[in-house]
């Protein structure tokens, strides 16, 4: 079955702080930068990875793949 209790009975609205007890942050701008530009290297730094594994598995398939041909 609902429940049937009334929401006015749920605080909320003006009284609610919290959200303005949150310090602005001045260098949020260059923490973000900082941030984005971590990811960007890090991207690379996988990317480059799994290219180099692909290829490591690749040649190696072909490998097996020549020896059991034969």
């Amino acid at each position: 079955m609902a429940d049937t209790q009334s929401m006015a009975q749920i605080p909320f609205g003006a009284a609610d702080h919290s959200v303005a007890s949150i310090p602005l942050d001045t260098d949020f701008d260059a923490r973000w930068s900082a941030w984005i530009e971590r990811g960007r290297v890090h991207e690379r730094r996988v990317q480059r990875r799994f290219v180099i594994w692909a290829g490591v598995f690749a040649t190696g398939g072909a490998i097996v793949y020549a020896l059991l041909r034969s």
